[in-house]
């Protein structure tokens, strides 16, 4: 062979020369195979009874079957099955009845390729059971190997023979892992401090199933005692047959036997390995079925094997041993002390039920059960057992010894010992010249020294509310300061703020999160404080509090202008309740806030600490930009007005003031100013019903109230319209409209007030309502005297007569007509007599000319003074003494033609029809009548 085809394996490398150069290459290691749940199956093969045997049963005598102890003629009951499907272990079941007290059952197999049969094995009743009894009872089941020919014998030397008698051959299946199985992975569901639970194989370590267990676990209030078993099985297996016999017994307990899992907790074989059974946590007080009777309240222990027949190995006494005591350290059961257990009867306990039994807190299954488990060489280790738990057992005072003559810092620290180790209940401690060692099941040794230390004592040591140490005190901290935590809570020291209580709960994790005393709070300065307002608590510390309620959380208030303010309204108790979100900095103008349950506070340098209740105005605030917006910061409390129907706050640069009728709203700038001269929401203004806005020119700010508006312009001034002058300017087109913009701010006129604009003015009154008059027709309500003249206010807005040749409006005292030839004054009296004739529409047609008195003689001469009359171009309107009528022009020239002679006076109607077309009409004096044919 050449150099270059030599391979030479050394150890776990392989060595190549290839050309000159020494290539070492790792051997690859195959993965081990996974543990898999393993399906398990049984065969069962009825027997039926001596009574009755079952098909390919026989009933033998006990002369021809070698049956121990029974006379010769007692009639024995066999199966001979010399073919079956492969199988490793088997059990022999039949129906629970009492009366079959003494029954024996012998087996032999015949393993798979071998033509031999085996010996013939006795194989003793189930000797673990449930508490209550079962539906069937059975034999312990036997490990046989892998098999496929078995002989059963059944005997039964006094009592009754059983009834419906079964085979049952169980398959375990088989898994790769088997033989590989790794480390021990099982978990507990409970530790105790510096007791660390021994290596154990887990349930699915040995592929146990989990779809064919039918049992939810059940657990006892606490673990008393420990039940050391034995499985009554073979003792010939090899390491990697365990979990097959395991599988079995899993399936055999599960399904034959009806109980639903495996009965016992753990199971050590006689290698010294422990194996997890019974489902529901190992660190727990799962209830098993072990010892029927006595399962509460116990955990059983079976070592894999029949040590009825042979020693059981060290490995095997060390293994129970290590676990009992584990499982002791966990409930601080004494190993050489005694306990009493309640009997809940059964068909192998040996005491009825009810019946209180003083028992060794490790006992062996004979104890409380009529069986020879744990055998005789496994029952007489139990005095060794007991000795080896009680060595590993660990007790508070062992660990304060042991924390200590272990530990060359802490000897170091503590100095020399002062006081022995002491044990109180639920622990032990001893005090050293620098500290002290408190030790407890539950917490383990943890040295106490310091400030930390005496403020422990202060408190009650480990009655107090913080319980045991769980940690030791620890120093170095930032300023020089220490802590240390114990069950509830934590003690913190520094030399300028002293040993503070901070108990568990939020206060505490809130403080963790932000960094402890590296946080920007520091160290706590005085204890928590709890019983506040709904559950609430707080702690002071350095820099800040932290304060607490279940409905808001842990949050901090740090020390400033915030927390002083809210400390002066009463803190959590006032009406801002409890902060639900930590103060904010760094704000415009360095400032902060701090929001609460009902409001906030906010600070700056130039505003100082203002309250901003939560609602409608912090919200309108809001939208403006908060105080970096253009109202800026609060510069006041939020105060109620009007009895408590409204509220405002002020800002830097404006307001917001609310009610439930209005709504929030912003008044800010020359509107605000000229609100505030007015009396605000108390002047004659109100409320504002809308936030300050800009009118589409850009040249003003405006807002409305309830009792009229503020315009602000820049030139003309900020003025107050009331609401009904708003409205009519509004219907006038507001500023765009022919008034403009408001002049002049209301005033009061004749029974009610006027707002002069640019180009127009609006009167106003309860009676008339809101007008406008404008243009020239204002000047002609000028030149007539105005509010204050014969036409009073005006009652409508101006309008256009029909035909479009004359603009009018109507006042208290009359209407103003203007056409192309002029403004002309229709007093009220005379616009009545013209409206009913029609208006301008009518036979009177327009005004032609002004109104006049009559001064002694009407312009014809027929009427006395005290009177008014107006030329139409139809006609008169003659306003006297007897009434407001019109005289056409055919009736006026027969007047004017009789005045000298015989003045006619007053007309005392108006004019009526006649036949032919004719008319007449009456006057004080006389009548004159008219027809087309004579004429009048």
């Amino acid at each position: 062979m050449t150099r270059r085809g030599r391979r030479v394996v050394a150890g776990a490398v392989a060595v190549l020369g290839v050309s000159g150069v020494l290539v070492v290459l790792p051997v690859v290691t195959r993965p081990q195979p996974e543990p898999v749940p393993v399906a398990t199956s049984t065969e069962a093969v009825p027997m039926g009874s001596v009574e009755a045997p079952a098909p390919g049963a026989v009933v033998a005598t006990a002369a021809a079957t070698a049956g121990p102890g029974a006379p010769a003629d007692s009639p024995v009951l066999t199966v001979s099955r010399p073919q079956t499907a492969p199988f490793s272990l088997v059990g022999v079941t039949w129906a629970t009845d009492a009366a079959v007290t003494d029954t024996v059952v012998r087996v032999r197999t015949r393993q798979v390729d071998d033509e031999d049969w085996g010996t013939w094995t006795e194989v003793t009743e189930e000797e673990a059971a449930l508490d209550g009894g079962t539906v069937r009872t059975g034999t312990s089941p036997l490990w046989a190997g892998a098999s496929d020919g078995i002989e059963v014998e059944l005997l039964t030397r006094s009592g009754a023979h059983p009834a419906d008698v079964q085979l049952d051959l169980v398959d375990p299946g088989t898994s790769d892992a088997d033989a590989s199985l790794g480390e021990p992975v099982a978990g507990a569901t409970a530790q105790a401090a510096d007791a660390v639970m021994p290596p154990v194989f887990s349930r699915a370590q040995w592929g146990a199933d989990e779809s064919i267990r039918a049992w939810d676990p059940e657990y006892a209030p606490t673990i008393k005692a420990a039940t050391v078993h034995h499985t009554a099985d073979s003792n010939d297996y090899a390491s990697a047959d365990v979990p097959k016999m395991l599988r079995s017994i899993y399936a055999y307990h599960t399904k034959t036997l009806g109980w639903g899992d495996i009965g016992y907790n753990v199971i050590v074989d006689k290698f010294g390995r422990t194996w997890e059974g019974r489902y529901g946590g190992l660190g727990s007080t799962v209830i098993g079925a072990h010892a029927g009777g006595f399962n509460t309240g116990t955990f059983g222990v079976s070592m894999l094997g029949n040590y009825q027949d042979v020693p059981v190995p060290q490995a095997t006494v060390e293994a129970v041993s290590a676990f009992i005591a584990w499982k002791f350290t966990l409930s601080g059961v004494d190993p050489r002390g005694t306990t009493q257990l309640v009997s809940g009867g059964g068909g192998t306990a040996k005491y009825a039920k009810g019946v209180t039994v003083t028992l060794p807190t490790v006992f062996g299954h004979r104890d409380v059960g009529s069986t020879l488990c744990p055998g005789q060489y496994g029952y007489a280790r139990l005095g060794e057992i007991r000795d080896k738990v009680a060595a590993q057992v660990v007790t508070p005072a062992r660990l304060v010894q042991q924390r200590y003559d272990s530990d060359a810092g802490v000897r170091a620290v503590l100095g020399v010992r002062t006081s022995p180790v002491t044990s109180i209940p639920g622990g032990a401690f001893a005090h050293y010249a620098n500290g002290s060692i408190y030790a407890s099941e539950a917490t383990g040794a943890r040295v106490v020294r310091g400030p930390v230390k005496d403020r422990w004592a202060a408190l009650g040591w480990e009655s107090s509310p913080l319980g045991w140490p769980v940690g030791d005190t620890v120093t170095g901290l930032a300023g020089g300061g220490s802590f240390q935590d114990f069950q509830r809570g934590a003690v913190y020291w520094s030399p300028a703020t002293g040993a503070r209580v901070v108990p568990d709960g939020a206060v505490r994790d809130r403080w963790a999160a932000l960094g402890w005393e590296q946080s920007a709070l520091g160290y706590p300065v005085g204890d928590a404080v709890g019983g506040l307002a709904n559950g609430g608590s707080f702690q002071d510390f350095e820099r800040g509090s932290l304060y607490s309620s279940p409905g808001t959380g842990a949050q901090v208030v740090l020390k400033g202008a915030v927390r002083d303010r809210w400390g002066v309204l009463g803190w959590e108790r006032s009406a801002l309740g409890y902060p639900v979100r930590d103060v904010v900095t760094g704000l415009a103008g360095g400032g902060s806030f701090q929001d609460f349950e009902r409001g906030s506070v906010y600070w700056s340098a130039a505003s100082g600490a203002r309250v901003v209740t939560a609602g409608a105005v912090k919200e309108k605030w809001g939208t403006t930009g908060w105080e970096g917006g253009r109202l800026g910061w609060p510069v006041g409390d939020q105060t109620t007005v009007r009895g408590g129907a409204a509220q405002f706050v002020e800002f830097q640069r404006g307001s917001v003031y609310w009610s439930a009728t209005t709504g929030a709203h912003v008044v800010e700038g020359a509107v605000r100013d000229r609100w505030a001269t007015d009396g605000w929401e108390n002047g004659p203004l109100g409320l504002p019903l809308s936030d300050v806005g800009r009118t589409p020119d850009g040249a003003a700010q405006f807002a409305h109230f309830e009792g009229g508006s503020v315009y602000a312009h820049a030139t003309l001034g900020a003025r107050v319209l009331p609401t009904v002058v708003r409205e009519a300017w509004g219907a006038a087109g507001w500023e765009s409209g022919p008034l403009g913009y408001p002049v002049a701010d209301a005033v009061a006129v004749a029974g009610g007030q006027s707002v002069q604009f640019q180009g127009g003015q609006v009167l106003a009154s309860a009676a008339t309502g809101a007008h406008a008059v404008a243009g020239a027709m204002l000047t002609d309500y000028r030149a007539a005297g105005g509010a204050g003249g014969a036409l009073g206010l005006p009652t409508a807005d101006a309008g256009r007569t029909g035909d479009g040749q004359a603009t009018f409006q109507h006042f208290q005292g009359g209407s103003l007509y203007r056409t192309s030839a002029g403004a002309v004054t229709v007093p009220a009296a005379v616009r009545e007599v013209w409206a009913r004739s029609g208006w301008e529409h009518g036979p009177l047609g327009y005004p032609a000319g002004a109104a006049t008195a009559t001064a002694g003689a009407s312009p014809a001469g027929s009427v006395p003074a005290g009177g008014t009359t107006q030329v139409f171009q139809g006609g008169t309107v003659y306003v006297g003494q007897p009434g407001a009528f019109p005289v056409s022009r055919v009736f006026e020239a027969a007047v004017t033609a009789v005045r000298d002679a015989a003045p006619l006076g007053w007309p005392t109607a108006e004019s009526r029809g006649l036949a032919a077309g004719g008319s007449f009409q009456t006057f004080e004096n006389g009548s004159v009548y008219a027809s087309p044919a004579t004429g009048a």
